[in-house]
């Protein structure tokens, strides 16, 4: 049982503590509701109802949505996605991808073949300095 504490998805209070690898309990929540409240610390959604053993989620998207949440970030200051998250999803099939780092920020997807900007995440090639976005547009589409 580890014992540092996580921000709980539901009250946004630092009150979550993990259970094991993925499980985590909010104690402001359970007291609140009356009930153990229980969160999965990778994709940040409620511990699926019913199970009550395991240590991994088994909701669906659990590890491309706890990817695309990542606050991970692409950290080579001379790259042209410096700063953007490290993992994005294709806006054309959702395919989970990355960028090398270098070159420019127009990559291909290898799934499907669609062109987009790894920094706003357009369709198509970038030829200016366009505005990073984050991964919310990308985790709505998903519907996880």
């Amino acid at each position: 049982m580890s014992g540092s504490m996580l921000q709980c998805p539901r009250c946004q209070k630092c009150s979550g503590k993990k259970i094991d690898s993925q499980r985590s309990v909010c104690s402001a929540c359970s007291e609140e509701l009356r009930r153990v409240y229980q969160f999965c610390s990778a994709c940040r959604r409620e511990w699926p109802k019913g199970m009550t053993g395991g240590s991994s989620c088994t909701l669906p998207g659990c590890a491309v949505r706890a990817a695309l949440m990542s606050n991970q970030t692409i950290t080579a200051n001379t790259s042209s996605v410096f700063r953007c998250p490290f993992f994005r999803a294709c806006p054309r099939c959702k395919a989970l991808l990355t960028h090398t780092g270098w070159g420019c920020p127009n990559i291909v997807c290898p799934h499907c073949s669609t062109r987009f900007c790894f920094r706003c995440l357009k369709s198509g090639p970038c030829f200016s300095h366009c505005e990073m976005v984050d991964n919310s547009a990308s985790l709505r589409a998903l519907g996880v």
